[in-house]
């Protein structure tokens, strides 16, 4: 399989729009958003930014031919005192393609598209506990959890916790991982 990665732009943004909403309509209980509230809304937070070129605000694609098969976002705010730090959000792999390290090598590709901005420090996320099989996907890439956030959504009398994960700059340099070809 030859999948290609690389920044979503301009002409992506309905792409995007088609993946993203899959996601949330697929694993609703694996997002903050949910499918009902978002389809509804002409546009989407990340839809805009793409058709911006925004730097800081970004989705890289995972590609096999012109088929888009993953997203996986990061968000850094323009707010001074908080430019030295960003997250990474919206992770999404299509079912079919799970499992084959595509999850991997995107999350890779986003990082080194992250860490490229100046004087971006560190990558924070936030992932459900049950989730087990993207805690290894982050814990392979270098992430490290400071942080569990108990009760973080409820569904009925079920509650979910989330871990807090952070990997700095040097971390992400130094995890053994080549930086991805785009």
């Amino acid at each position: 399989m030859n999948i290609q990665y690389r920044k979503l732009i301009s002409n992506d943004s309905k792409l995007y729009r088609d993946l993203r909403l899959e996601s949330l309509k697929e694993y609703p209980d694996s997002f903050c958003s949910s499918y009902a509230d978002q389809v509804v809304k002409p546009k989407l937070a990340f839809e805009t930014y793409i058709e911006q070129g925004h730097s800081d605000k970004i989705i890289i694609g995972a590609f096999l031919e012109d088929r888009s098969i993953g997203i996986c976002g990061f968000y850094r705010t323009d707010e001074g005192r908080s430019e030295h730090r960003g997250e990474i959000i919206q992770m999404y792999v299509k079912p079919d393609f799970q499992g084959k390290n595509i999850e991997q090598t995107l999350l890779q590709a986003t990082l080194d598209e992250a860490f490229a901005l100046p004087d971006l420090e560190h990558i924070e996320l936030g992932v459900l506990t049950n989730g087990q099989a993207a805690n290894r996907v982050y814990e392979r890439a270098g992430f490290q959890e400071y942080g569990l956030q108990k009760n973080f959504f409820k569904k009925g009398n079920a509650y979910s916790h989330q871990r807090l994960m952070v990997i700095k700059g040097d971390q992400h340099k130094e995890s053994g991982y080549k930086q991805t070809k785009r």
